[in-house]
């Protein structure tokens, strides 16, 4: 003790420090007068002191009425005041709490407590304090685990059924009960098994040693079934799967638990769902039933309709083909008769009229010639010019027969390799011969290319083409310009462009003739080539571009040499002027020449582009 009695024994001292409570004596005041070691550790604190403390600074919940010095002391009390362990809340001398549990005691120094008078201050209360704080946390702990198991149980859909080593209920959860039709308090005590596991399902008795309780009760282990009827409180079925598993303390059986499932509702279900499908299939069938016989109604509705349909198509092909008979041979009718018109042109073109045309034209030219010189000037200069003008007739018909035969294919096209300058010079005479000597002047670019053409025919074409952007009619009259002056240049150049010829011919007029242009496209798309026409931007006129493909010749070949005045002529068209035209201005070819244009080169660089064009193996002629 912290402060010894005057004749205190040392030995009862010691006792009383090694007890495990903690001992407070305190006196009639109220006051704290001695405690020993375990209680000075419980309620001091550094800096405070427990002895001279009031009791009820310490123990704020203590009854007052148990201080010795109490007037309220009741009369009834127990002489030596002892009082059962309280729970309260403790303070220590700093004012923080503590649980304890409290027992008290009074101590009487021999003589009579009380008398008339009231108290004798001599007696003292003693107070044993224990420590509950690690236990009320304990407690606190078991108690929270033990609402938690309760609210897991009620909560549990699972019936749960638990039992001592004999089988009988020790354990039941509101499910169970519930599932069972019992309440819960009816089933404490009495034996699982001759309750609700008494029978199997057919209703022939179930032995308790067979039961899967019983084995798990004896052996430890746990059993699953699938299907186990349990019989209820009214003696009905109810089907579960059923699952036992032992409890153990330790390495020791102490019972076991019963869980089990209710399946009636899943049985409603799975009827339910057996009842649904078979409803269902029952649909399935009525509506098969039903779409077969739509189905076949309108199998027959479709093979009806298909009938008619062929019926009326049959007849509508044969009034086709009457009608269809009827217009081809009337389209018949027209071709033969358009074939005889074509032939009878043609014999008239060939025959009938070119004989005469030569014949008056050899009269005209003997007559022209005047051997005898007894004709006026004028009048032979009328006659030179009618020999002429049925030299360009006789021409435009052999070209249009020949047209026409390449056309109808009973003539094709003779290729050949040949030098395309040479048949730019044939296709410039000609051109002479169609518009006439001296009518036009040309500006020739030809440079020596190998093609493989037919060069009669493609210098033909070149020569329609002249005759065409030239403007002459068939009477040999040039239309007089708005403008007063035009230019009546006729531009040639040839160039090669990959695996093609490119040939330009460009005059003053816009050329279209009925007559030449449908022979140049003709003669065009024999040599699989393509004929376009050009707006020339800042140029009266128009223009032709002409693609043949080279075929077979070896393209641009090295330039030969010339003569002083050819190369002139290539050059300088004020040369071509000086030195190779005579006084009359015309060449041997019977019209003027001239050396190409800055234009033409730059035509002759560029891409083809804009205006009409036509593929030659595709295109109307």
């Amino acid at each position: 003790m912290s402060s010894r009695p005057s004749r205190g024994a040392a030995r009862l001292a010691a006792i009383l420090d090694a007890l495990p409570d903690a001992l407070v004596l305190v006196n009639a005041n109220g006051t704290v007068v001695n405690a020993n070691t375990i209680a000075l550790e419980a309620f001091e604190t550094p800096g405070t002191a427990l002895v001279g403390r009031g009791l009820l600074d310490l123990l704020p919940q203590f009854d007052s009425k148990l201080i010795p010095g109490s007037m309220r002391r009741p009369e009834h009390l127990d002489p030596q005041a002892r009082t059962k362990p309280t729970r309260m809340i403790a303070r220590r001398t700093d004012g923080t709490e503590f649980p304890v549990e409290v027992t008290s005691a009074n101590l009487e120094n021999g003589q009579q407590a009380y008398d008339g008078y009231g108290y004798s201050g001599d007696e003292l209360l003693m107070l044993v304090v224990r420590d509950l704080t690690g236990t009320v946390d304990t407690e606190a702990e078991l108690a929270r685990s033990q609402r938690q198991t309760e609210m897991i149980l009620r909560a549990a859909a699972e019936g749960v059924v638990g039992t001592d080593t004999d089988g009988r209920i020790v354990l039941v959860n509101p499910a169970a009960a519930q599932i069972l039709g019992f309440r819960a308090s009816d089933l404490g005590g009495r034996e699982l098994h001759d309750l609700v596991l008494h029978s199997r399902p057919d209703g022939t008795p179930f032995p308790y040693d067979e039961s899967p309780l019983a084995d798990t009760l004896r052996s430890g282990r746990k059993h699953r079934v699938r299907g186990q009827v349990l019989y209820a409180k009214d003696g009905g079925k109810v089907p579960v799967d059923l699952t036992t598993a032992p409890v153990r303390d330790g390495d020791q059986l102490v019972g076991a638990v019963m869980t089990f499932t209710d399946r009636r509702p899943y049985d409603a279900v799975v009827e339910e769902k057996e009842a649904a499908e078979k409803r269902h299939a029952e649909e399935l069938e009525r509506v098969a039933e039903e779409h077969a016989s739509e189905l076949t109604a309108l199998r027959q509705q479709h093979v009806t309709e298909v009938e008619e349909l062929t019926e009326r198509h049959a007849e509508e092909l044969a009034a086709n083909e009457e009608r269809y008979a009827a217009l081809g041979e009337r389209e018949k009718d027209r071709f033969e008769a358009l074939a005889a018109r074509h032939e009878q042109l043609l014999t008239l073109l060939g025959r009938s009229l070119r004989g005469p045309l030569d014949e008056l034209r050899r009269e005209l030219a003997a007559l022209a010639a005047d051997d005898a010189g007894q004709l006026w000037p004028e009048a032979n200069q009328v006659l030179h010019h009618l020999s002429a003008g049925y030299a360009r007739i006789t021409t435009l018909i052999d070209n249009v027969l020949g047209y026409q035969r390449l056309d109808a294919g009973s003539e094709d096209i003779a290729r050949t390799k040949v030098m395309l300058d040479a048949v730019v010079a044939a296709g410039v005479d000609g051109a002479v011969e169609l518009i006439g000597p001296g009518r036009v002047q040309f500006a020739v670019h030809a440079p020596p290319i190998e093609a493989e053409v037919d060069p009669r025919l493609l210098a033909t074409a070149l020569a329609h083409l002249v005759a065409d952007v030239a403007g002459v009619d068939a009477t040999g009259n040039t239309p007089v310009s708005a403008g007063g002056y035009l230019d009546n240049t006729v531009v040639v150049a040839a160039a090669q462009r990959g695996e093609v010829v490119r040939i330009e011919v460009r005059g003053p007029y816009a050329g279209g003739d009925t007559v030449h242009e449908p022979i140049v496209r003709g003669i065009v798309r024999a040599h699989g080539g393509v004929l376009q026409t050009h707006d020339v931007p800042g140029m009266s006129g128009s223009a032709y571009v002409l693609e043949v493909p080279i075929g077979g010749g070896a393209g641009a070949v090295a330039v030969q040499p010339v003569d002083e005045s050819a190369a002139l002529a290539l050059v300088d068209p004020a040369a071509v002027d000086a030195a190779a035209v005579d006084a009359a201005g015309q060449t041997s070819g019977g019209g003027r020449r001239r050396a190409r244009r800055a234009t033409t080169d730059a035509f002759l660089d560029g891409d083809v582009q804009g205006g009409e064009g036509e593929a030659g193996p595709t295109a109307d002629a």
